[in-house]
């Protein structure tokens, strides 16, 4: 969706994917998304190249309204430590398909219901295996897919 109508939502949305841009997703401005969107799955690969290689290039595009978040096909996201943090309602966060992906947001995880991660770097799996770094914070989400 390239339109000049991009950010006007519609204001009971409850579920929006974007992706497959033209412009790096990132280039958006701030959105305002109606309290409603509670579920956003967000799909790099841009027609260029996508730029984005953190969470807080993201930050502008998640309400804090949502508790699903979907990251999918950010070939260069390396990190969602940071950007994420006013998710205070997120309860369940699937990353797909981001191969340089070695962080994760460690002030979300507790509060997590479900997290999901395929296609990632030998050093998150590192970390999220049951002796890593992240395996106190991960080890009580009720519904855990790393692989």
């Amino acid at each position: 969706m390239d339109v000049d109508s991009f950010g006007v939502w519609p204001p009971k949305l409850g579920y929006l994917e974007i992706g497959r841009l033209k412009k790096f997703i990132s280039k958006f401005g701030p959105q305002n998304f109606p309290p409603s969107l509670v579920d956003l799955l967000l799909i790099g690969g841009s027609a260029e190249e996508d730029d984005v290689t953190s969470g807080s290039q993201l930050s502008h595009m998640l309400p804090s309204s949502l508790t699903r978040l979907h990251l999918w096909g950010f070939k260069k996201l390396e990190s969602v430590s940071k950007g994420l943090q006013h998710l205070t309602s997120l309860q369940h966060l699937s990353i797909h398909d981001c191969p340089k992906m070695k962080d994760l947001p460690e002030e979300l995880l507790p509060s997590l219901s479900s997290l999901e991660i395929s296609v990632f770097t030998y050093e998150l799996e590192e970390k999220t295996s049951r002796r890593g770094s992240y395996w106190p914070l991960i080890s009580y989400i009720p519904y855990v897919n790393i692989g």
